[in-house]
């Protein structure tokens, strides 16, 4: 309520409004006029009070801000990801980018082929000189082979020459078994006729002397058959002897042949690595800066060939951390970005927000790391997310460089933002057989 103040002065009274002089200037004779001035001043003061219009539609708005925000971070979801970047490879070795290396230490006599060339398997690259002093005679396998074939001949005939000995020994034996065979016939003939002479001459029928003959006969046979044993057994030891020996000198023969067979298989390998052949149907790129007549060393890389690879080869190789890769499962959903394919990506956890991305999941997650502490991810096409399939290898070549996005649980905006401000991880790591896949169904790890 507006107080009404008076001044005395010399001339009168003049009185004030919330200390302000009435606009008309007009002077009061007296306190009987006090009235009215009391009543439009109370009128003023209370239009001054009342809140202003623009200070309630404010608060209105804040409030209805701080509801929306609530809402906001308590209904809206977020889908958790972990982000990574990499580049294009093959899920397939065999199709990656190889290397065509020097088989051997030679002279570049020709290329072939120039970079970029779509070449098949076993195409004829380049053409070396081999500088190997006991390969650079021209006549050089030639003069090889030639040993080779003498070396067998001559070991064949050893190995014919140990076999009749064989053989001969063999006969010996046999001899000399038939001679202990008779000689056994002979002691029983003669044991027989001495039994007769025995008898005859105690009948008188036959002298003595007879007698006497047919004892020297009988101990002669007893003796031819000693001996007879004795060279048999003799025989069997030469025949012993000559298999050991025959024997001998096959396996000698073998590791003789074996050694110039080597030696002529080594020098046709060592003729056929002076012509660089393609391993396999690819494109080659990176030739080396060597040309015609220039020297390379063994193991020396010549160029790079580049393998067709499928749809089905197609993989992303990214990196990640070891805090993100101890909560990542094998199955997980995937977004890509490739470089030089125009993609908006607002934020990966409003997908909705997010266009011209290409699907995939996780296929591989390497068991050690790379000696920095992150770890490798190998990423293949997944066509049942939109846009699964990926382009074409041609236009997708390996080694472009890819984002990629692994999604995980699909949580609150605010639940994030608290995670976040707290530096907790997305989830709490788990066997790989109880890990959850993210989407929309995916229900939170506890």
């Amino acid at each position: 309520m507006a107080v009404l103040q008076q001044e005395h002065t010399e001339k009168g009274v003049q009185p004030h409004i919330n200390g302000h002089a009435p606009k008309s200037g007009l002077r009061l004779p007296g306190l009987l006029t006090e009235s009215p001035i009391l009543i439009t001043s109370e009128i003023r003061s209370l239009g001054m009070a009342q809140t202003p219009r623009w200070l309630r539609s404010t608060s209105l708005v804040i409030v209805s801000l701080v509801l929306l925000l609530a809402a906001f971070l308590v209904f809206v979801p977020w889908q958790q990801n972990i982000t990574g970047s990499g580049k294009i490879t093959s899920f397939v070795p065999g199709v990656r980018p190889q290397t065509i290396d020097a088989p051997i230490t030679a002279r570049i006599m020709k290329w072939f082929v120039n970079e970029g060339k779509l070449v098949k398997a076993g195409d004829t690259l380049a053409i070396l000189q081999d500088l190997n002093v006991s390969f650079m005679d021209e006549d050089f396998l030639e003069k090889i082979e030639t040993v080779r074939d003498r070396t067998i001949a001559a070991q064949n005939n050893a190995i014919e020459t140990a076999r009749m000995r064989t053989l001969q020994a063999r006969q010996r034996e046999l001899a000399s078994k038939a001679g202990l065979d008779n000689a056994k016939i002979e002691i029983q003939t003669a044991r027989v006729r001495m039994r007769r002479a025995d008898d005859l001459t105690k009948e008188g029928l036959a002298a003595q002397r007879d007698l006497e003959t047919a004892n020297l006969n009988l101990q002669k046979a007893q003796a031819d058959s000693i001996r007879s044993e004795t060279a048999l057994e003799a025989a069997k030891r030469d025949v012993e002897a000559a298999r050991n020996d025959e024997s001998r000198v096959v396996q000698q023969a073998d590791a003789l042949i074996m050694e110039t067979e080597l030696r002529v298989a080594n020098a046709r390998m060592r003729g056929g690595a002076s012509v660089v052949l393609a391993p396999v149907d690819g494109y080659l790129v990176n030739i080396a800066e060597v040309g015609a007549g220039q020297t390379v060393k063994d193991g020396e890389v010549l160029a790079q060939i580049v393998p067709k690879a499928g749809a089905l080869d197609q993989a992303v190789a990214v990196m990640i951390s070891s805090r993100d890769a101890a909560i990542l499962d094998v199955g997980r959903p995937v977004r890509l970005q490739f470089s030089g394919f125009p993609a908006f990506v607002f934020n990966p956890g409003w997908q909705n927000f997010t266009i011209n991305t290409f699907g995939g999941r996780v296929a591989v997650v390497d068991a050690v790391d790379d000696g920095n502490g992150y770890y490798r991810v190998l990423i293949i096409p997944d066509s049942t997310q939109s846009q699964g399939k990926w382009p074409e290898a041609k236009y997708l070549r390996q080694g472009t460089p890819a984002s990629a996005w692994i999604l995980l649980n699909e949580v609150p905006v605010g639940f994030e933002i608290w995670r976040q401000l707290n530096g907790f991880p997305p989830v709490l790591p788990t066997k790989a057989d109880k890990g959850k896949s993210g989407g929309k169904d995916a229900k939170k790890e506890k």
